[in-house]
Order: C-alpha cells, then sequence, then structure tokens
C-alpha cells in the first residue's frame, strides 16, 4: 500500500494531516522569524503533496492558520511538540511529520538554534531515535525524503510477521488462539498504518503464525525471547509493545499496564525498562479508542 494512501482523501476533523501542518508551521517559527523559502516549502508540499491532493487550496490556507494559532496558544513550537505526536499516533506518520519539519527547516540552507531545538523536542515527543532522526534530515538536505520515507514504510511493513507472531502469543497466552480472535487481529492491524500491508497479504502471515508447530510445553516468556534476535534495534522492540497494548481496552491500560500479565511477560521478555513502559502506555492511548480491538 503506497504511503499516501495512509492519509489520503478529504479533510476530516481532528484529521492527521493538521498535525503534519503543524510540524512544518512549528519549525517555520522556531527561529522567531518566517523566511519565505520555508513558506514556500509548506505551500508546495500542500499543494504537490499526494497525503494533500484531496485537500482544497481554501483548507490549505486553514489548516496553516489553526497551526499558527496552536503553536501560540502552546507558548511556542517547542511546548506544542507532544500535541503533535498525540496527534500522530502511529510511527510513520511520526516520521513523516518530522520529515516534513526537518524539510522546511533546512529550506534555507541553515538550521538556526531554534529549529534544532524544535526538532529535538519533536523527535522526543514522537519517540524518534537519534539515528532514525540523522537519517531523516539527511534525506531533506538531499531532497529525498519521500523516497526515504517510502524505505522506511516498507521496513516497517517487514516487520508484520514479527508482529504476527507477537499477537499470535498473545492469543495463547489468552486461550484464545482461534480463528475468529485471529480474524479480530487483523482488523486491528488494518486499523494501525505501521501494520496496515494488503488484507490477503496479512491474512498469511497471521494465519501462518497461529498455525506454527509449538512444543506443547513452551513457554510465552521463552517464545517471546526467541524473538529478540529479529528485533535488535530496541525501537522496534517498543513499538511491538505500543501495538500490544493499543489491543487491550483503553480504561485498562490507563488504570494499570501492570495488571495486564501479557504485558509484563512481553516487557520482561523484550528487555523495555519501565520508563519506556509509561510512554508506551502514552503512546497507546494516543491511538483512537473507536479502533477494533480484539477480545
Amino acid at each position: 500500500m503506497p504511503l499516501e494512501e495512509l492519509l489520503g482523501g478529504g479533510l476530516k476533523p481532528n484529521d492527521p494531516r493538521r498535525f503534519l501542518v503543524e510540524a512544518m508551521v512549528g519549525a517555520m517559527n522556531a527561529d522567531g522569524r518566517i523566511d519565505p523559502r520555508e513558506l514556500e516549502v509548506i505551500r508546495d508540499r500542500l499543494a504537490t503533496h499526494p497525503l494533500f491532493a484531496e485537500v482544497s487550496p481554501q483548507h490549505h490556507a486553514i489548516l496553516i492558520e489553526l497551526s499558527h494559532d496552536a503553536i501560540k496558544y502552546a507558548g511556542g513550537a517547542i511546548s506544542r511538540a507532544p500535541s503533535i505526536a498525540r496527534g500522530l499516533p502511529a510511527r510513520i506518520h511520526r516520521l513523516t511529520a518530522y520529515g516534513m519539519a526537518a524539510e522546511v527547516a533546512v529550506a534555507d540552507h541553515e538550521l538556526a538554534r531554534g529549529e534544532l531545538d524544535f526538532l529535538e523536542a519533536l523527535r522526543i515527543a514522537a519517540r524518534i531515535s537519534p539515528v532514525e532522526a540523522r537519517h531523516v534530515v539527511a534525506a531533506a538536505h538531499a531532497h529525498e525524503l519521500a523516497g526515504y520515507l517510502d524505505v522506511c514504510f516498507g521496513r516497517l511493513l517487514g516487520l508484520v510477521s514479527l508482529a504476527s507472531e507477537v499477537f499470535a502469543l498473545r492469543a495463547l497466552a489468552l486461550g484464545n488462539a482461534t480463528e475468529e480472535h485471529r480474524r479480530a487481529i487483523g482488523e486491528l492491524f488494518l486499523a494501525i498504518p505501521d501494520l496496515a500491508m494488503p488484507a490477503d497479504e496479512l491474512d498469511r502471515e497471521l494465519s501462518a503464525a497461529f498455525r506454527r508447530p509449538r512444543d506443547p510445553g513452551a513457554q510465552v516468556f521463552g517464545e517471546l525471547e526467541k524473538l529478540l534476535d529479529a528485533l535488535p534495534d530496541a525501537v522496534d522492540r517498543y513499538w511491538m509493545m505500543v501495538y500490544t497494548l493499543v489491543a487491550e481496552p483503553p480504561d485498562a491500560i490507563a488504570r494499570s499496564h501492570a495488571a495486564i500479565p501479557f504485558a509484563g511477560v512481553m516487557q520482561a521478555a523484550f528487555q523495555i525498562t519501565d520508563t519506556d513502559m509509561e510512554l508506551a502506555v502514552v503512546d497507546a492511548l494516543a491511538f483512537p479508542r473507536s479502533l477494533p480491538r480484539p477480545v
């Protein structure tokens, strides 16, 4: 599925594209002055980028105006960064916002202190690793952001088989490894942009994970540990935890993630710190409550 399809279509209330524009406007305002070249980048993205293809020019102006107001109300671009991240719960959306902000920041061929500070605040709020951020900024400098983000999206889809394995183990732990539960997991995956591969491919991945032969005496913790070699990146493991928490009822994780047995087992197996677990809860709760959740 092309990246543009994840946010395509007409503008909707609380549309994620609003926060993409906020990220760009935040970068433009971050150094205390508006450079015409930076404004031109924003206008060009709104006019030509596939994500905004079905948004009218009238709405372009409204989005920019709303972004200015939100940043001003928050007390500045840096203060607004956490809200931008919450408005873009999916990992690929956050990378896109960071990349578009970087494109604006480098439009005048320099990165001022305020712009660097804003990009760092956005990076932290969006849970983007320093390595990922450097690659994104380099792609923005080279005018190759679109291609780089497509590569990122392809890489995330490459993790769907591992996510399928995690959710199959979750189903085993719940004693609910049924076809009905598998289909419900598929509906959840399709609602999470990072995992939304074509439905037939997704069904094959989940079916393979659910039908994989396992040692009758195998423990879920040990099975999860086996996945570590395929998930050496701590950021990837963090997002696997986020996706797993998203599957839980929002009220349950808001009350206490520690009361969710599989989350505790997964935290230990994936070597996720208590601090990162608290952040994962925040990120999981940023996803819409209306998502289909396998129960």
